[in-house]
């Protein structure tokens, strides 16, 4: 996989987060130490990167919540750590993602227009333990490393969450490649912070 594509990829990767952004900001009622740990799979290219995203919230008050991301995946048998993120985020806003650079949002240079399609209620499993949902599907069109992004999201919210998700599921198309990413909720809870 090309350094490009794969850039592109873990760009499409976040924009879904940005999906999560509702009327009620989901770090509000977070609490320092929360924290959220997602699996991930991605296919692109011939190729499958798996591997794990961890949010936690490292410090906050009632304007702002300060939030560490940390991951690994591994491709081609070879694991690698994401580079740790911190980003502040304001509490006395809707949470949008798209508007960050980098640290948890969409990295600089990406654009992402998502319009949502439909929503219901489920309850599903994750994390070893069942959740009242809200679902919403998306259709994105985003612009990432260059190229043209066309994808179908599907995002599962939860307010019993940290963080807000439970589950997403993404397709999408994008330099003549088609590509499938999920990522479901496998641990939540909360931490004593280290400084």
């Amino acid at each position: 996989m090309s350094p490009r594509l794969l850039a592109a990829a873990f760009a499409v990767c976040l924009a879904p987060l940005a999906a999560a952004a509702q009327d009620e900001n989901p770090y509000k009622s977070a609490k320092v130490g929360d924290f959220a740990t997602y699996k991930m799979e991605t296919k692109v290219a011939g190729f499958t990167v798996a591997g794990t995203m961890t949010q936690t919230v490292t410090a906050k008050n009632d304007k702002e919540a300060t939030v560490k991301g940390s991951g690994k995946i591994s491709l081609n048998g070879k694991d690698m750590d994401i580079p740790a993120t911190e980003q502040k985020i304001d509490l006395t806003k809707p949470y949008d993602p798209t508007k960050l650079g980098g640290g948890g949002g969409l990295p600089p240079g990406t654009e992402a227009k998502l319009d949502k399609l439909k929503d219901g209620k489920e309850k599903i499993k994750v994390a070893g333990k069942e959740y009242e949902t809200t679902w919403t599907t998306y259709k994105m069109k985003a612009k990432a490393g260059g190229m043209d992004i066309d994808a179908d999201l599907k995002v599962w919210m939860s307010k019993d969450i940290p963080m807000g998700m439970a589950k997403m599921e993404m397709k999408a198309e994008f330099a003549g490649q088609a590509m499938n990413m999920t990522m479901e909720l496998t641990e939540t809870g909360n931490k004593p912070v280290k400084d």
